[in-house]
């Protein structure tokens, strides 16, 4: 006798806490920026302390992970939680910094994941 189970999520992990809505922000190099919404993705901001020869000091990091099939984080994109706003002139560009926007992160790494030769999710960090 066979027995088959159904499996609601076919892949090995659990997409469950992927449940925050981010914005995406990417700078097309032409003049172009693109804003895009993301509803099921997880992103976490950590704070890690270096200890050096000069002492300790304080420093900001994060991850994304965000289910996909193709790739939709790129090095150098800007991500903030929630909503953000329309980017679309080359000075609103470059005054949206993490200095001055609360929250906002700029993607230093990218890392695709597979599964069985598919892609399943990214991790963005910085």
């Amino acid at each position: 006798m066979l027995i088959v189970k159904a499996n609601r999520n076919p892949f090995p992990v659990d997409y469950g806490l992927c449940n925050m809505t981010v914005t995406v922000y990417h700078d097309g190099g032409d003049g172009t920026y693109t804003r895009v919404v993301y509803r099921n993705a997880f992103l976490e901001h950590r704070k890690v302390q270096n200890i050096d020869r000069t002492g300790s000091q304080q420093v900001n990091s994060f991850l994304l992970v965000l289910p996909c099939s193709e790739q939709l984080v790129y090095v150098g994109d800007k991500v903030m939680r929630g909503e953000g706003p329309e980017i679309s002139t080359r000075e609103a560009w470059a005054a949206f910094v993490p200095a001055k926007v609360p929250g906002l992160v700029i993607v230093r790494s990218v890392d695709l994941k597979y599964w069985r030769d598919r892609l399943v999710h990214l991790e963005a960090a910085g």
